[in-house]
């Protein structure tokens, strides 16, 4: 059993709330497809942000129409979007002020997808639109932990990305990788490692947090409270 006492938790969307990733990785598959690029080239990319990769791999199309496109695709393909185990129940105990969400996926797929997945919208949703570099650029979460009014290193981020961990340690957060989307010889920067968020269980306090996790993979000598 260990213990992190944080003043908030910054969650990843995709891959660690909701299981996107196999309709994300078929809409960029396709994309791919249609214009002649290796598809797995495309996919190894899909931490960054839609305009990113537009630009990357197609810079001779205007990118914010393509994502428009591309993101309209996906939302006439998509039908059911599952929560992952022990999501809803965990968002469900912490405090409105006490967790947002940082993700590289624009505002409207966000929202519709933790729609889809019965998940509430945070009053902290940062968003492709406000922080143009996808991970692992720690922009978003750093602006995570501003709007939550409290520091970087008070804050537990969850990522079930190796980008995603990197953008969460650079910014100052205690990084605990889930592997959802990836094993865990990928997720070697976290400071934790756990297979769900079952794992975890949250304790509101006065002061903040108090996170336990068990069944960790990695990461169970973690230190038991964050500084300050």
């Amino acid at each position: 059993m260990g213990a992190f006492h944080a003043a908030a938790i910054v969650f990843d969307l995709d891959g660690v709330l909701v299981d996107t990733m196999p309709s994300i990785r078929a809409t960029w598959t396709r994309w791919a497809t249609e214009r002649g690029l290796l598809p797995a080239e495309v996919l190894a990319s899909i931490h960054m942000t839609g305009l990113e990769l537009v630009r990357r791999f197609a810079p001779d199309v205007d990118p914010h129409a393509e994502v428009r496109r591309i993101s309209a695709g996906q939302a006439r393909t998509e039908t059911a979007l599952a929560r992952f185990d022990g999501a809803l129940e965990l968002l469900e105990k912490l405090p409105a002020e006490r967790w947002a969400i940082v993700t590289s996926a624009r505002l409207e797929p966000a929202i519709r997808h933790l729609a889809m997945a019965g998940l509430p919208v945070p009053h902290v949703l940062v968003t492709a639109e406000l922080t143009p570099r996808g991970k692992p650029d720690p922009a978003g979460y750093r602006l995570a932990a501003e709007r939550l009014g409290v520091s970087p290193d008070r804050c537990l981020a969850i990522e079930d990305s190796p980008a995603g961990l990197r953008a969460a340690i650079v910014a100052g957060m205690f990084a605990v990788g889930v592997t959802n989307t990836h094993d865990p010889a990928e997720l070697t920067d976290a400071r934790l490692v756990i297979p769900s968020l079952l794992a975890l269980s949250v304790d509101p306090q006065p002061a903040g947090l108090s996170v336990l996790w068990e069944d960790a993979i990695t990461g169970s000598s973690a230190p038991s409270a964050a500084p300050g």
